[in-house]
Protein backbone atom coordinates (compact mmCIF):
# COMPACT_ATOMS: atom_id res chain seq x y z
CA UNK A 1 0.00 0.00 0.00
CA UNK A 2 2.80 2.61 0.68
CA UNK A 3 4.30 1.25 -2.71
CA UNK A 4 1.42 2.87 -4.47
CA UNK A 5 1.30 6.01 -2.59
CA UNK A 6 4.77 6.47 -3.17
CA UNK A 7 4.26 5.76 -7.30
CA UNK A 8 1.12 8.07 -6.99
CA UNK A 9 2.89 10.62 -5.12
CA UNK A 10 6.19 10.46 -7.63
CA UNK A 11 3.74 10.28 -10.94
CA UNK A 12 2.23 13.64 -9.23
CA UNK A 13 5.64 15.18 -8.98
CA UNK A 14 6.69 14.45 -12.42
CA UNK A 15 3.31 15.75 -13.97
CA UNK A 16 3.64 19.12 -11.67
CA UNK A 17 7.58 19.66 -12.87
CA UNK A 18 7.12 19.59 -16.57
CA UNK A 19 5.75 23.10 -17.09
CA UNK A 20 8.99 23.59 -15.47
CA UNK A 21 10.98 21.69 -17.17
CA UNK A 22 9.83 23.80 -20.35
CA UNK A 23 10.14 26.80 -18.89
CA UNK A 24 13.48 26.09 -18.01
CA UNK A 25 14.28 24.66 -21.60
CA UNK A 26 13.07 28.14 -22.82
CA UNK A 27 15.47 29.97 -20.86
CA UNK A 28 18.47 28.06 -21.41
CA UNK A 29 17.83 28.52 -25.31
CA UNK A 30 17.60 32.37 -24.93
CA UNK A 31 21.09 31.89 -22.74
CA UNK A 32 22.51 29.76 -25.52
CA UNK A 33 21.45 32.73 -27.80
CA UNK A 34 22.69 35.39 -26.64
CA UNK A 35 25.87 33.99 -26.22
CA UNK A 36 26.15 33.17 -29.84
CA UNK A 37 24.69 36.90 -31.01
CA UNK A 38 27.73 38.93 -32.35
CA UNK A 39 29.18 41.90 -30.05
CA UNK A 40 30.38 44.57 -32.23
CA UNK A 41 30.74 48.07 -31.47
CA UNK A 42 29.72 50.63 -33.76
CA UNK A 43 32.28 52.96 -35.52
CA UNK A 44 30.79 55.67 -34.10
CA UNK A 45 31.54 54.04 -30.56
CA UNK A 46 34.89 53.48 -31.31
CA UNK A 47 35.42 57.32 -32.81
CA UNK A 48 33.99 58.12 -29.49
CA UNK A 49 36.14 55.64 -27.33
CA UNK A 50 39.32 57.37 -29.33
CA UNK A 51 37.93 61.12 -28.97
CA UNK A 52 37.55 60.65 -25.29
CA UNK A 53 41.30 59.15 -24.80
CA UNK A 54 42.76 61.99 -27.10
CA UNK A 55 41.02 64.72 -24.54
CA UNK A 56 42.39 63.07 -21.58
CA UNK A 57 45.64 62.59 -23.06
CA UNK A 58 45.80 66.54 -24.45
CA UNK A 59 44.74 67.81 -20.85
CA UNK A 60 46.93 65.60 -18.45
CA UNK A 61 50.35 65.54 -20.63
CA UNK A 62 50.57 69.59 -20.22
CA UNK A 63 49.65 68.92 -16.22
CA UNK A 64 52.62 66.53 -16.30
CA UNK A 65 55.29 68.40 -18.20
CA UNK A 66 54.58 71.18 -15.90
CA UNK A 67 54.61 69.42 -12.70
CA UNK A 68 57.92 67.83 -13.88
CA UNK A 69 59.61 71.75 -14.98
CA UNK A 70 58.30 72.87 -11.61
CA UNK A 71 59.83 69.70 -9.46
CA UNK A 72 63.22 70.23 -11.58
CA UNK A 73 63.63 74.37 -10.61
CA UNK A 74 63.10 73.81 -7.41
CA UNK A 75 65.81 71.39 -7.00
CA UNK A 76 67.91 73.49 -9.03
CA UNK A 77 66.49 76.41 -6.66
CA UNK A 78 67.31 74.34 -3.33
CA UNK A 79 70.74 73.92 -4.50
CA UNK A 80 71.10 77.07 -5.17
CA UNK A 81 70.23 78.65 -1.30
CA UNK A 82 71.94 75.65 -0.35
CA UNK A 83 74.99 77.35 -1.86
CA UNK A 84 74.16 80.44 -0.76
CA UNK A 85 73.87 79.56 2.68
CA UNK A 86 77.31 77.94 2.94
CA UNK A 87 78.97 81.32 1.14
CA UNK A 88 77.21 83.04 3.72
CA UNK A 89 78.28 80.70 6.56
CA UNK A 90 81.97 81.34 5.11
CA UNK A 91 81.55 85.13 4.87
CA UNK A 92 81.09 85.11 8.60
CA UNK A 93 83.89 83.26 8.93
CA UNK A 94 85.51 85.29 7.32
CA UNK A 95 84.70 88.77 8.22
CA UNK A 96 85.52 87.07 11.75
CA UNK A 97 88.71 86.14 10.61
CA UNK A 98 89.47 89.80 9.56
CA UNK A 99 88.33 91.19 12.20
CA UNK A 100 90.95 88.75 14.58
CA UNK A 101 93.86 89.72 12.41
CA UNK A 102 92.83 93.98 12.65
CA UNK A 103 92.82 93.25 16.36
CA UNK A 104 96.41 91.38 16.40
CA UNK A 105 97.97 94.03 13.74
CA UNK A 106 96.46 97.34 16.16
CA UNK A 107 97.63 95.21 19.24
CA UNK A 108 101.13 94.24 17.78
CA UNK A 109 101.30 98.17 16.35
CA UNK A 110 100.27 99.33 19.71
CA UNK A 111 103.28 97.89 21.43
CA UNK A 112 105.93 98.69 19.38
Amino acid sequence: MQTQEAEVQNLEFLTSTEPNLSARDELLDDFDSEQNRPKNISGRTLLFVYLCVFLALLVLLPKVYISNQIYYHSKDINKMYNKYTALKEEQEHLKRELEKLRYQTYVVDGVE
